[in-house]
């Protein structure tokens, strides 16, 4: 390992600036992740990529395994929430708009890392020592992202979504229909919205002003050849640690329940008190935490779950979150693949109960979500990179593909018997909002 004189806002920068010409992957919390959640994380040029599709989930899973047990290198990799259905066996509904662009899995291995903690401010090169010296060479003369000419960009972009409004409205009151008639409890709805990219636009320069604008506890930005991935995601999907005695500790922090922020102290403290408060909040919060015990059980040594946390307050720069946390005990030999299976996609992002949610989802929304409400994760092995070995994955919300020039995202919120469907559609607009300044629309 070798230490590195950067700080955490220049070494974004000339990462985004080697980005023009290189292969570049950073995840990053901003700065604003917990103690478990306050590194940047990049590579440059991975050693083996893998674009992984097909209809057998087992061989997807069986490369999967294979490529994540790797101890020399380490991986980033994205999940498409379609890869769900897939693994679930739901027949797809007809006449709908498939996209065969979004890999099941993307999976880049890495045999040397750029690693900046937020902790202590210390920039490091880890892993292959001989890629070393042209690393550090080539960040320090890297020209630093220049974004200014970007920011002062009119927002005149516009964003097509494959739901106007009242469509949006007619999905919500059908999935209340639903709900009485108990075929689901709760459906996360989303709406797809489609945005060229303009104006000597990167998504390199999108990555940066979402950095800088709405820094997140787990955004990235992944060249993936074809297409690249601009994330600010706010919510973990699953973290997997060991503690001293070897045992492998599993934990998920769901959200459920959104409110914007102020602009004013006094609107904040008003704002806040409205989600603590809100019945409608803590009761789809509640649902999602009872799912994931239940997944969690399926892959956990028994008794082992429990919920850390409820309904905890989370803050971000524009937005407040309800987040809880419930987490276990794996069974020993659990492989990469089983914990995909028993949980992915995020219950977060489907409903209650899932699989017949996950069908109801298809049958309302009429475009694949693609990476979407997929999951976006990281591989550190152990001893190799000089940081405890980790398995964590986000949920791929606020997170644009961007293919041929167009970024697409969807948006989208629990619907529960008592939604309004006004209301539910300005919640997804609201969380839309980042993703849309930064690409110069809304």
């Amino acid at each position: 390992m070798r230490t590195i004189d950067i700080t955490a806002d220049r070494l974004s920068s000339s990462l985004l600036q080697l980005a023009e010409d290189k292969n570049v992957a950073i995840l990053d919390s901003c700065g604003v992740g917990g103690v478990d959640a306050n590194l940047m994380i990049a590579g440059i040029d991975p050693v083996e990529v893998h674009d992984i599709s097909n209809n057998d989930p087992a061989e997807t899973f069986r490369v999967l395994d294979e490529k994540l047990g790797n101890e020399d290198l380490a991986a980033i990799f994205t999940i498409s929430y379609d890869f769900g259905l897939k693994l679930h066996r739901i027949v797809r509904q007809p006449n709908r708009s498939i996209s065969p662009s979004e890999p099941d899995i993307y999976l880049a291995l890495y045999d040397c890392l750029i690693i900046h903690n937020y902790a202590n401010g210390q920039t490091s090169l880890s892993g292959n020592p001989a890629k070393f010296d042209w690393i550090e060479k080539a960040l320090s003369e890297s020209v630093p992202l220049d974004q200014s000419p970007v920011f002062v960009l009119p927002r005149d972009t516009p964003a097509n979504s494959n739901f106007i409004q009242s469509e949006y409205f007619d999905a919500i009151n059908k999935i209340k229909e639903l709900i009485r008639a108990g075929d689901t409890y709760q459906t996360n709805l989303t709406q797809q919205l489609t945005i060229e990219v303009r104006n000597g636009l990167t998504a390199a320069k999108i990555f940066g002003r979402l950095r800088r604008d709405h820094p997140a506890p787990f955004a990235a930005y992944i060249d993936r050849g074809s297409s690249t991935v601009v994330s600010a995601s706010p919510e973990r999907f699953v973290r997997v640690s060991s503690n001293p005695a070897g045992d492998r500790t599993i934990s998920a922090s769901p959200i459920k329940g959104t409110r914007r922020r102020g602009n004013s102290i006094e609107e904040d403290e008003l704002l806040r008190a409205d989600l603590l408060n809100s019945q409608k909040d803590r009761a789809e919060n509640t649902m999602i935490v009872d799912l994931m015990r239940n997944d969690l059980g399926r892959i956990c040594e028994y008794g082992s779950v429990r919920v850390d946390s409820l309904c905890r307050l989370e803050e971000h720069p524009t937005l407040f979150h309800l987040v809880s946390t419930v987490s276990g005990t794996l069974i020993e030999e659990t492989a990469y693949s089983d914990i995909v299976k028993a949980l992915f996609p995020c219950g977060s992002i489907t409903g209650v109960p899932k699989i017949r949610t996950m069908q109801i989802i298809d049958a309302i929304e009429n475009r694949d979500r693609g990476l979407s409400m997929g999951a976006i994760g990281c591989r550190i092995p152990e001893d190799t990179f000089g940081l405890p070995p980790v398995l964590e994955m986000s949920v791929a919300i606020r997170t644009m593909v961007i293919r041929d020039g167009v970024a697409v995202f969807n948006v989208g919120g629990g619907i529960v018997i008592d939604s309004d469907p006004e209301s539910e559609y300005d919640e997804s607009m609201l969380k839309a909002k980042a993703l849309l300044a930064a690409v110069g629309s809304g």
